[in-house]
């Protein structure tokens, strides 16, 4: 009867244990889902290093029942400093939907922040709900890359696009049977649950700058934190509640992920099966189920998280406190046996199938504070070096004088919250900041940098012909002053005998020209009209009036006393002759010899006195008589 009863209660609870509605942030493959055993506030900062001279970041890590935050920033030396950290539990607020959740994530945030007022807000978002893969997609136009790949992912888990955000990142280009291909690292992400989040900060009125995940999270910290014996690829194995993840960083990279469903509930059972067969706990095991199976699923929990020196040790009423830690260890074992299978088969997969270097260390965590022998048990299985990832107490400046006195549970849970506290949308997926919007910031940074280069060429310019100018005006400056000395000194030899000589002189040459006016005028004018009449014009009377010319001694004595001639008689020169020809083009003809003589700089106004058509020896030709004024010197 009592075998019968125990054997029950056993199938009870595991059932209880199996269908036990578990919120989704404890269900999700990150360490944010680590549940805190100690559950006071523990928060230490340094509001005073570098506030206002540097931009801050807050890592922000949501988890099932601890808000876990990081503050970092960087140096003048762009090295990452470490500036202080948070742990807050909100197990009393009944829903993380409620006001109060989102009036106490902003007094939190608040309260941390301090006088930093140009802070970058980093939330972690759960994992297990994030669909990552690492592609290997046809080398493809830049702008046909997010068709490839959303068709590759499709083509093994379909998704719709109204309600799924794709985001990707290129590693670089390989090889594959002599084929060029990219090599990408792609996620999918439901966009209720970022409208989610954003939505929370939103109604807090604080601006989130990044939504990223775990993996990335440890990523950046392998990027940047430089942890000892950190070399070539190493897995980090992250074992949860109900579902557990194995990721593979390759010289800091995220190569490869995958989920794994077993975890610690799974030890849980088997632990439970244990006491439940112990002569000592069996009374006071059906006891409790009979009560509330809850409160023994609990119960048997405490007793799993009591392996750690860093969860409180159970009392003597608790269920399994006669358990040694061998035994306990011992009844888990089987199940940790089956995590590290598929771990094992996951790395075959990578090295055999991938053909990718061999994984040469593992970091482990749990949902459990730290508990070495787990740890060391997974590195022992698999046949490699295992270790805990505690990124905190490595070549972080400030660390000690921070964080020194921080558990190393409450360091390694932590560690999430430090990842996105690393952050740069240089190297971090964000969810908020995807590949599309990646390449309009770069089409504009290059439209920006263009414009800035020419305007640097422009000023260049200006500033080497201002220079120019400037140094034009100098030598001019120069010369002036050497001219001005120049002048100063110098005393010319003019007197008025100088004078009268060079007056006399140019009387002369005045002279002379004016009697060469006198003397070839009349030959000049007849000259200019035998080389301006046409072959088609006969002239049958010419006339000139070269006028009355001054002697040169009067017009020399004119011009020495500035007189002017009252009246000088024209000169002027008719002309009379016929036009042969094409009756039709007589009067162009004689329009075309006018313009002629008018383009001459002898002869000015032409004037026609008679112009008719007659008839000469059975022609028609054109009769005129024109006058012509002559120029005078």
């Amino acid at each position: 009867m009592s075998r019968f009863k125990e054997a029950t209660s056993t199938e009870k609870l595991l059932n209880s244990i199996r269908n036990k509605k578990i919120d989704i942030d404890s269900q999700a493959s990150d360490i944010s889902s680590t549940i805190p055993q100690k559950k006071e506030h523990k928060s230490v900062s340094y509001h005073n290093i570098f506030s206002g001279k540097n931009s801050v970041n807050i890592g922000i890590d949501i988890g099932h029942e601890c808000l876990r935050l990081v503050k970092t920033t960087k140096s003048s030396d762009k090295n990452w400093i470490f500036l202080g950290y948070k742990i807050v539990s909100f197990a009393h607020i009944a829903s993380k939907k409620s006001p109060e959740f989102a009036n106490f994530i902003k007094s939190e945030l608040l309260k941390f922040f301090g006088p930093d007022h140009k802070v970058n807000l980093w939330a972690n978002m759960s994992a297990a709900r994030v669909n990552l893969r690492h592609l290997r997609i046809p080398k493809v136009p830049k702008k046909q890359i997010e068709k490839a790949i959303s068709w590759a992912i499709k083509r093994e888990t379909p998704f719709d696009d109204n309600d799924t955000s794709l985001d990707f990142e290129i590693l670089g280009e390989i090889s594959e049977d002599n084929v060029p291909k990219l090599y990408a690292v792609a996620y999918t992400a439901p966009k209720d649950e970022v409208t989610e989040i954003k939505k929370l900060f939103s109604e807090i009125d604080l601006q989130l700058n990044g939504i990223s995940i775990t993996p990335f999270a440890l990523q950046n910290i392998l990027k940047t934190v430089q942890i000892p014996d950190f070399e070539g690829t190493v897995a980090c194995l992250f074992i949860g509640n109900d579902f557990s993840r194995i990721d593979i960083y390759a010289h800091g990279k995220l190569v490869m992920t995958r989920g794994i469903r077993a975890g610690t509930n799974s030890m849980v059972e088997a632990l439970m099966e244990n006491i439940s067969a112990e002569t000592d706990d069996s009374q006071k095991y059906n006891e409790t189920e009979g009560s509330d199976s809850a409160v023994l699923a609990k119960e048997i929990r405490k007793a799993l998280l009591s392996l750690s020196p860093d969860s409180a040790p159970l009392a003597e009423n608790d269920i399994g406190f006669k358990l040694t830690e061998g035994e306990k260890f011992k009844a888990i074992a089987l199940s940790l046996e089956r995590i590290v299978r598929q771990v094992e088969r996951t790395f075959e997969y990578y090295t055999a199938n991938l053909k990718y270097d061999r994984i040469e260390r593992i970091y482990v965590s749990t949902v459990m504070n730290v508990y070495m022998p787990i740890v060391k048990y997974v590195g022992d299985q698999l046949g490699m070096e295992s270790d805990i990832l505690d990124p905190l107490k490595f070549q972080l400046p400030n660390f000690k004088s921070i964080a020194g006195n921080a558990s190393v549970s409450d360091r390694v849970a932590l560690t999430p919250a430090l990842g996105l506290a690393l952050s740069d949308n240089d190297y971090t997926p964000n969810l908020l900041f995807r590949f599309k919007d990646k390449e309009k910031l770069a089409g504009t940074l290059r439209i920006t940098n263009a414009v800035f280069a020419f305007l640097i060429l422009v000023a260049v310019f200006c500033g080497g012909f201002f220079s120019y100018q400037n140094n034009t005006i100098k030598q001019k400056k120069a010369s002036l002053t050497q001219l001005e000395k120049q002048m100063l000194k110098y005393k010319p030899s003019v007197d008025q005998a100088m004078i009268s000589n060079m007056l006399n002189s140019s009387e002369g040459k005045q002279l002379t020209a004016r009697q060469y006016q006198e003397k070839y005028l009349g030959m000049a004018v007849v000259s200019e009209l035998t080389s301006l009449i046409p072959a088609n014009i006969r002239l049958i009377n010419f006339k000139a009036n070269l006028g009355s010319v001054e002697s040169g001694k009067e017009f020399l004595k004119k011009g020495r006393d500035n007189k002017v001639t009252a009246k000088k008689s024209e000169k002027n020169t008719e002309l009379e002759g016929l036009i042969f020809g094409d009756e039709n083009a007589l009067e162009s003809s004689l329009a075309g010899f006018m313009m002629k003589l008018d383009d001459s700089p002898m002869f000015g106004q032409i004037s026609i006195k008679e112009n008719s058509i007659e008839p000469f020896n059975e022609n028609k030709v054109l009769h005129f008589i024109i006058e012509i004024k002559i120029m005078d010197s």
